[in-house]
């Protein structure tokens, strides 16, 4: 059963709230006083009822006096989808149920969607809290059975109801420590009653003396009485014994007869049967003498001997005569189409494949590949070798170019020394230069006869400069000319070698040429390879291969003509073997060696027979009824040889002596069996296994003798205490006489009388309980054990395998720990005691799963457990959801993790 929809009225804090599309594994979040508790209290209230002024839980009724109630929606209980409402009315509100076909109901219905559960038991299994799973040390073995008492049959409520009331009915008659009940009361003043007639008694020693002969002799004599019956009783059986014993001698006799028999596999009736076969088959057999006697006869009136089967066969051998002709000219085309086929496959091979305009289409492209890739090959190949050699030239001239010119270390030495010495005369023109410039500047700037002389002493040193300036240092010519000759050289080389890389680039483009080419040259022997796998040829292509191919279409279409003379064949064939099929069906009374001469028999008897055709008729029809009535008469004497056969096979025996004597053996069984039946039908179990005992009826004889004997000796004994008996009586009764002796004694014996009446009372009550506990225990027996398994499961899954047991000892829960240490609840963490606490609920969830498939609802009941524990809780929370629907109730943020968004309300 799930809860899709909670529609709440007025409830508490809420007003008109609705809660649609709840999933299986809903949790609904909210902090502190949002109203998830509220909710919970809710769907209890829709379910069973708003609680009473009387119990102490609160009937969350609206402060503000709105109406009071709602609604709940439910899918997959026994009545499909339905909608219980409860709204304010009675004590515990007023209910409706609507059916999904329209249909209305009242409360009486409720149980048949939820099941027989009550709203604590619901409580105490399927919904809970924090404070839920902290009691779990307090239960005990009467718990367990309780809840799976009230969850496993229908009226169980009343039978706990009944065992409460009895249960109450023994506490108010009787407590071992109790002094208000009625018993315990009655027990004091039997007692009180009891020392004062004691004390009345102690005043005659003689009474008492006689009050314990009179118990001792009652005592006796109802030793003596049972004693006496029991004799009574195995004499009785002894006499019976005897009576039996001649049926029991003749019942082992036969007993012992029947033990090597083995199963009759004789039929019944048989000899009656084979009787009525032997008499059948002898019928049948005159019939056939006399009937194979007619046959000669008319066959020996009869001169032409074939003359049946002409009549017969007139038509077909009409037929067969006419179309001989068109038969041997169809054997001479066949004659001739065999030999043509025979010599196309004289030369040619077997060839997989049939040849095509396709396949030449196919052979003529390779062939224009194969030209094309030639030339291109070839002219390639040309290019290519031209190239090399100008690049070997030119590989030649750049080497020795290479033996005369200088390093670029040296060549770059020379380079620098000559481009210094070149520099200097010019930087020092430039100095003189721009001291002679600054000096026209004071010049202007002053315009003095001191500044006239500052610049004419300084034109005179530019002059200078200038001058010393154009005279050039001394330096090596011939270092100028080897470094202008190197130069050239280098020039040249360089040259050479840009010439280089074009031809290295030449040579590269015609590499990327030919390698294109050797992909088309590839493309064609795959082609071609191609067509050689397509043909099955097995030999590699090779420059023949125009030859191989020549071949194989030749052979090819040789091997298609033959197949197409053999399909003109085919038919021819099929119309000679269809003629003579139908010759040889034909199945004519002589023996020739050829078609020819069966024809001509055919011809010569079909003329024959014709011109005395008038005079055989009537002989034909004649034979044909005595052939008919032949074949009946042989059918229906094999008919009977087969049933006298299968009868014999059915007795296991070979011929039809042996199945007499087996007969008679069979019958004699038979009467042994039911015999056997009749005296086992006499004699009872018991009275074989007692008979057995004695080894010969004398035995019986001599045992009843004994008992007899000792029979008398007790009623001898038992007039003797008869009387004794009557004498203390008097005497008792002589001294009770007394006022007050006789008055204690009655008050004593009314009130154990009393007490014995409420004891009675008591112990038909007790002896009820104990029925129906029993009653009780046998409805949910073998769901204890199973629970406990499963609750360990749980607890192995959740603890991580650190506790392996949960079990009842001492009337309480213990669990044991991997280490083979036991536990109390109590002894737990607060965390494992929870998880304990959840095992069990689970544990009880799932026996009692096939009655009570109601949703598990639970209020932050997991605050205790780490990060650890929660996994394992949330993990088995969603394994449980496909059983049972998972509503969960939180404030803590951390929770929310473990839902996909569409499972999570947030109040």
């Amino acid at each position: 059963m799930r809860i899709t929809s909670i529609d709440i009225v007025g409830y508490g804090k809420w007003s008109d709230a609705h809660f649609n599309h709840i999933s299986d594994f809903q949790v609904i979040f909210g902090e502190n006083e949002a109203g998830k508790s509220t909710i919970m209290a809710f769907i209890h209230s829709i379910l069973f009822g708003f609680p009473t002024r009387q119990q102490s839980i609160p009937r969350m009724e609206p402060k503000n006096g709105g109406p009071y109630g709602g609604r709940l929606t439910l899918e997959d209980t026994p009545m499909g989808k339905v909608i219980v409402e409860r709204l304010k009315g009675k004590a515990t509100g007023d209910v409706r149920i609507y059916y999904g076909d329209g249909q209305v109901a009242g409360e009486e219905k409720l149980t048949e969607i939820i099941g027989e559960i009550d709203r604590n038991t619901f409580e105490a299994i399927f919904s809970f809290d924090i404070h839920g799973l902290q009691n779990i040390h307090q239960w005990k073995k009467k718990e367990f059975e309780r809840y799976l008492l009230a969850t496993g049959t229908t009226g169980s409520d009343a039978l706990l109801k009944t065992a409460e009331i009895l249960q109450k009915k023994l506490e108010a008659l009787f407590k071992p420590s109790g002094r208000n009940p009625a018993i315990n009361q009655q027990l004091k003043k039997v007692k009180d009653s009891q020392l004062a007639f004691q004390e009345a008694k102690k005043q005659n020693a003689k009474y008492e003396l006689l009050l314990v002969g009179k118990e001792e002799e009652r005592a006796r004599q109802t030793e003596l009485q049972e004693e006496k019956t029991a004799i009574r009783v195995e004499l009785d059986t002894l006499n019976t014994l005897l009576d039996l014993w001649p049926i029991y001698q003749e019942w082992k006799a036969l007993s012992e007869k029947a033990v090597p028999l083995t199963e009759a596999t004789f039929p019944p009736d048989g000899i009656i049967r084979l009787e009525h076969l032997q008499l059948r088959e002898k019928e049948w057999q005159n019939q056939l003498i006399q009937l194979e006697e007619r046959q000669k006869n008319l066959i020996n009136k009869n001169n032409f001997e074939h003359t049946a089967f002409f009549a017969e066969n007139e038509a077909e051998i009409t037929y067969l005569i006419e179309t001989y002709g068109a038969y041997n000219e169809r054997e001479l085309q066949q004659k001739s189409l065999e030999k043509e086929i025979k010599y196309y496959q004289t030369d040619a091979k077997q060839t997989p494949m049939k040849w095509t305009k396709e396949l030449d289409q196919k052979v003529l492209r390779i062939k224009e590949l194969e030209q094309i890739n030639k030339q291109q090959q070839h002219d390639i190949q040309l290019e290519l070798k031209l190239t090399q050699e100008s690049e070997e030239k030119l590989q030649q001239k750049i080497d020795k170019i290479e033996t005369n010119m200088w390093d670029n270390k040296r060549f770059q030495q020379e380079k620098e020394k000559i481009n210094s010495k070149e520099k200097t005369p010019g930087t020092k023109s430039i100095v003189a230069v721009g001291i002679f410039l600054v000096a026209l500047v004071v010049l202007v700037i002053f315009q003095s006869i001191w500044s006239v002389a500052v610049v004419f002493l300084v034109a005179l040193i530019s002059v200078y400069l200038l001058v010393l300036t154009k005279t050039p240092a001394p330096s090596s010519n011939q270092q100028i000319l080897a470094f202008l000759e190197q130069q050239k050289i280098r020039q040249e080389w360089q040259q050479l070698l840009s010439e280089m890389d074009i031809i290295a680039s030449q040579i590269a483009q015609l590499e990327e040429r030919q390698s294109r080419i050797n992909k088309s040259q590839y493309d064609y022997q795959s082609e071609l390879n191609h067509l050689f796998d397509t043909l099955a040829i097995n030999e590699l292509p090779d420059e023949n291969w125009e030859a191989i191919v020549q071949t194989y279409k030749e052979h090819s279409e040789k091997n298609q003509l033959a197949a197409e003379l053999t399909l003109k064949l085919e038919p021819l064939a099929e119309k000679q073997h269809s003629y003579q099929l139908r010759l040889e069906k034909l199945a004519v009374p002589i023996e020739p060696t050829s078609i020819e001469e069966k024809i001509s028999f055919l011809r010569q008897g079909l003329l024959y027979y014709r011109n005395n055709l008038t005079e055989n008729a009537k002989l034909a029809e004649k034979m044909e009824q005595v052939t008919m009535q032949l074949n009946l008469v042989k059918q229906d004497l094999l008919l009977v040889k087969k049933e006298k056969s299968d009868l014999l096979e059915q007795a296991k025996v070979n011929n039809e002596d042996e199945f007499r004597v087996a007969a008679m053996r069979v019958k004699q069984e038979q009467q042994w069996r039911e015999r056997l039946i009749l005296l086992e039908a006499q004699l009872e179990p018991d009275k074989r296994l007692a008979l057995s005992q004695f080894s010969a009826q004398e035995v019986i004889k001599e045992k009843e003798l004994q008992l007899e004997e000792k029979l008398r000796k007790i009623e001898l004994e038992q007039e003797n205490i008869h009387a004794s008996l009557a004498a203390k009586n008097h005497e008792i009764a002589t001294l009770e006489e007394g006022g007050t002796f006789a008055a204690l004694m009655q008050d004593f014996y009314s009130e154990k009388s009393k007490l014995q009446q409420m004891t009675r009372e008591w112990t038909e009550t007790k002896l009820a309980l104990q029925i129906l506990q029993e009653t009780m225990r046998s409805l949910q027996e073998g769901k204890l054990p199973k629970t406990l398994a499963l609750a360990t499961d749980y607890f192995n899954h959740l603890t991580n395998g650190n506790y392996t047991k949960v079990y009842l000892q001492e009337n309480r829960i213990q669990v044991e720990s991997k280490q083979v240490v036991s536990f109390f609840p109590e002894e737990l963490s607060q965390a494992t005691k929870e998880q304990l606490y959840l095992a069990i609920r689970f544990a009880l969830i799932d026996v009692i799963h096939k009655d009570f498939p109601l949703p598990i609802i639970i209020d932050d009941g997991f605050v205790h457990f780490d990060s650890a524990r929660m996994v394992q809780m949330m993990q088995l929370l969603q394994k449980r959801k496909s059983t049972n629907q998972v509503i969960f109730f939180t404030c803590h943020q951390e929770t929310r993790k473990y839902f996909s968004s569409e499972d999570i309300r947030v109040l």
